[in-house]
């Protein structure tokens, strides 16, 4: 019995031994993931419940990554990958989340994208690259995209609302067309 314990507990020293050396080894080369491949992108695929939404992309693939920041003391980045059939390709990086009260063209949000009352929140990207005919927005490209998808258990429904100009709030921002989706 007591040799048993010792060859056990030698077993976990050189395991561990293994593990420390493995461990420096990939610490001396460097970072080695600066963002994670699009292959192993989690992502969703929704279809389009409006015309405009079937316009711009009958279905939309929707990815959500963490990035990771070159600064130990940065923040990680949440990024927005939309990826539509018709050559929509839009990346955007997280500002946070808004109230649907917040005014865009002189309309709130919430009636903007047809939500209702009890809704908190929606959430704001701001766009770094957006390529694809006709696009979010018909008339120039999106600076923000606003999305909202339900907190209900069991809706599958997402609402996408690029914006033009400024930041959702903002004086000069313009909302562009809505475009809805239902996860398939």
């Amino acid at each position: 019995m007591m040799l048993r314990v010792v060859l056990v507990a030698l077993a976990l020293a050189v395991a561990g031994c293994n593990q420390q050396s493995s461990s420096t080894d990939a610490a001396d080369s460097g970072p080695q993931l600066d963002a994670p491949a699009p292959e192993s992108e989690p992502s969703r695929t929704f279809a389009a419940s409006n015309d405009a939404a079937r316009a711009v992309a009958g279905e939309l693939t929707v990815s959500v990554t963490q990035e990771l920041p070159d600064a130990a003391d940065a923040d990680i980045q949440e990024r927005l990958s939309l990826r539509g059939g018709n050559g929509l390709n839009v990346n955007a990086a997280v500002t946070g989340a808004i109230s649907p009260a917040t005014m865009v063209g002189g309309q709130t949000l919430r009636a903007l994208l047809g939500l209702a009352v009890e809704e908190p929140q929606v959430l704001v990207y701001r766009v770094s690259d957006a390529a694809g005919s006709p696009g979010l927005c018909t008339e120039g490209a999106p600076t923000y995209v606003v999305v909202w998808e339900p907190t209900t258990p069991g809706d599958v429904s997402m609402k996408i609302l690029g914006v033009t100009g400024g930041a959702p709030g903002a004086g000069d921002s313009r909302a562009c067309q809505l475009l809805e989706y239902r996860r398939s």
